[in-house]
């Protein structure tokens, strides 16, 4: 089962598909966790690795949603769709669940 950091502790992120800037790796610390009708998360990068055109400079606290639909974490950066990966055993809170059979 999917578990959510709490505030305050530290989750490991991974972002990819900023177009035209390239993906981030890094530390974050847990600002603020969400979990009623959506789910999503404030953090605040504490180290942070970038390549492409991205700068670790301007990283601020960024807000990532759980999109139940694709089963996956999403940002915005720059207005552009960004994929997020939670590091460790942060997947999502419906991930456990099964879909339903699709008709034959």
């Amino acid at each position: 089962m999917s578990r959510l950091p709490s505030i305050g502790s530290s989750v490991q992120l991974f972002g990819v598909g900023c177009e035209g800037c390239g993906h981030f790796s890094g530390i974050f610390s847990v600002l603020a966790v969400q979990d009623d009708e959506t789910t999503a998360l404030v953090v605040d990068p504490e180290v942070i690795q970038c390549e492409g055109a991205v700068d670790a400079n301007n990283f601020g606290p960024m807000r990532i949603d759980w999109d139940p639909v694709l089963q996956c974490w999403e940002a915005q950066c720059s207005g552009h769709h960004l994929v997020v990966k939670l590091g460790g055993h942060f997947c999502g809170p419906r991930l456990g669940e099964r879909p339903a059979a699709r008709p034959g």
